[in-house]
């Protein structure tokens, strides 16, 4: 039988797991401001506008990122991000590759499935820190393949 791990100490990591728990619905809209910093960029594919989603590129602000949060959630019922491998930290950067599972709720304006529809798909992470706080995304997700179970896309 192995230890308990013991707890996270690394700063960076430890709000690299609040942003996951963001996504998770386990850390309140509230509290981002400890974490998250006012300007806050994302880099992502535009593959969004096939989900109903804003232009992530176009995010630039913690209440962009927000409002991106609260549509993923409003998407896929259930949503949990998990963390694998990760997160790994070097310097000001920390990066955590993930899995997402949750159940598809309906609203996508290219889907073709029926709501209750189980997804899965994975992608990477990497977030900036300055000043204490996340100031900066980059976000690779298997977005096709999502779209693929939602049959917004047809694959051979």
């Amino acid at each position: 039988m192995s230890a308990p791990a013991a707890p996270e100490t690394d700063h960076g990591k430890i709000l690299f797991e609040r942003f996951v728990g963001l996504w998770n619905g386990e850390v309140d809209f509230a509290d981002t401001p400890e974490f998250i910093a006012d300007a806050f960029t994302v880099h992502s594919a535009e593959l969004a506008r096939y989900l109903g989603f804003p232009d992530s590129n176009r995010i630039t602000t913690r209440d962009g990122l927000l409002d991106w949060v609260r549509a993923v959630r409003g998407l896929l019922h259930d949503v949990r991000f998990t963390t694998d491998p990760g997160p790994i930290r070097d310097g000001d950067y920390v990066a955590g590759g993930y899995v997402v599972t949750g159940t598809y709720a309906g609203g996508a304006p290219t889907a073709t499935v029926e709501p209750g529809t189980p997804v899965r798909y994975a992608g990477m992470s990497i977030v900036r820190l300055q000043d204490g706080k996340l100031a900066e995304y980059w976000v690779l997700s298997d977005g096709l393949g999502l779209l693929s179970q939602l049959g917004s896309v047809h694959t051979p």
